[in-house]
């Protein structure tokens, strides 16, 4: 701004003098726009540690008011000037020194009416020639004027704006590591509790089935006994998914994860029948990112697929773009409707009947990618299946 506002000072010498022929003391008038220029090449090499913004439009003012001084004085048109300098105080400074400027603003104004040096062209002149050029003087101050106000409130629109869509970003992603903190401790906390019955209840099964083999003709207590640890065993995996899901490895350090042997990883999570409907290919070799969190990820999402689709295939295709890398689900499922894809990453929010998910796929893949740089878009129809697009930054 202060930029713009010596350009116009320069703008005004020029074209008083060349375009509508008005005798000035140009050199003196130059001289002022110069230290206005030396100022700012010495405020801009010192943003972080410049002082007060006061200061430099207390200045502005002091240069202004010695150029109106040499050039006519309150005659002189581009005294509106004045006005942007305090527009830009009522912006951006506390309302003591907006009125501060405000106020020097006009007794620096009131001052030229005693002190100035007259300028012919200038004033009115009696109605003749000196008054058109007057009036040509007014016309290109108010638009120079409206052209630097007009800049400065919209770039401050703009940056507002900006400003209020980074705090509700801001505000989301604190809400949803709030919640993710939340099922964290819930998870901990049920692995806790959890813990040590079930491994009273592991021992005792064990005891059971062996003393069961002991007698004759007890198959059906074996059996019984086997059936317990095989669900003691899905209620051990239910917990340490939980663990994953509750934010076990958000602060997971970068590492390069090598495509295939994710690929494989998830594969052997799935079940035989899902492995089969499990499509991938790649066009990349590595991926920059937390291992056991994106391996989480995929299987989550790609769980998410099957669950869609009874006996349709579900596809993960990665390849480059740009300096990132695209994974790009796609199932052949029912799809969702509008109101689903809009609540499809909250927390606890499902459209599936199986009991052991508890909707957290979708939240806990926004929430890393969102961590990570990345995005997630998730495109879909009723009947239609669905396509989700993880774009993960990549430092090389």
């Amino acid at each position: 701004m202060r930029w713009g506002a010596l350009g116009i000072q320069a703008a005004a010498i020029l074209i008083a003098t060349e375009g509508l022929d008005v005798t000035l003391p140009v050199i003196p008038m130059w001289s002022l726009v110069a230290v206005g220029v030396v100022s700012n090449l010495w405020l801009a090499s010192r943003k972080a540690d410049a002082g007060h913004l006061a200061a430099f439009l207390v200045f502005d003012v002091a240069l202004l008011s010695g150029l109106l001084y040499l050039s006519g004085g309150p005659t002189n048109p581009f005294s509106i000037i004045y006005v942007v300098y305090i527009a830009m105080s009522a912006v951006m400074l506390a309302p003591k020194w907006t009125w501060t400027i405000a106020g020097l603003s006009i007794v620096s104004f009131a001052t030229l009416f005693v002190v100035h040096v007259p300028s012919e062209h200038l004033g009115h002149a009696g109605h003749g020639e000196g008054f058109q050029t007057h009036l040509y003087g007014m016309f290109i101050a108010l638009v120079l004027a409206v052209a630097l106000i007009t800049y400065f409130v919209s770039q401050l629109s703009v940056e507002l704006r900006r400003r209020e869509r980074a705090l509700a970003e801001a505000e989301e992603r604190t809400h949803r590591w709030g919640k993710l903190a939340s099922i964290a401790t819930l998870a901990a906390g049920a692995a806790h509790e959890l813990g040590t019955p079930l491994g009273t209840i592991a021992v005792a099964a064990k005891e059971m089935e062996r003393q069961a083999r002991a007698i004759p003709g007890a198959e059906a207590l074996i059996e019984d006994a086997e059936l317990i640890r095989e669900e003691l065993e899905r209620c051990r995996l239910v917990l340490d998914r939980m663990a994953a899901a509750g934010g076990e490895h958000v602060g997971e350090a970068l590492s390069s994860v090598s495509v295939e042997a994710m690929f494989d990883e998830v594969r052997a999570r799935l079940s035989p029948e899902q492995a089969k409907r499990w499509g991938t290919s790649t066009e990349v070799e590595t991926i920059e990112a937390p291992g056991t969190a994106l391996v989480q990820m995929v299987e989550n999402i790609a769980r998410n697929g099957f669950d869609a689709c009874d006996a349709g295939r579900v596809a993960l295709h990665v390849r480059h773009i740009d300096r990132a890398v695209e994974l790009c689900f796609v199932d052949e499922g029912h799809g969702m409707d509008e109101q689903a894809m809009r609540r499809a990453t909250e927390p606890f929010f499902t459209t599936k009947n199986t009991a052991d998910r508890m909707g957290l796929g979708l939240f806990l893949a926004r929430t890393l990618v969102d961590s990570l740089g990345g995005r997630l878009a998730i495109a879909s129809a009723s009947d239609r299946g669905t396509t989700i697009r993880v774009v993960l930054p990549q430092g090389s």
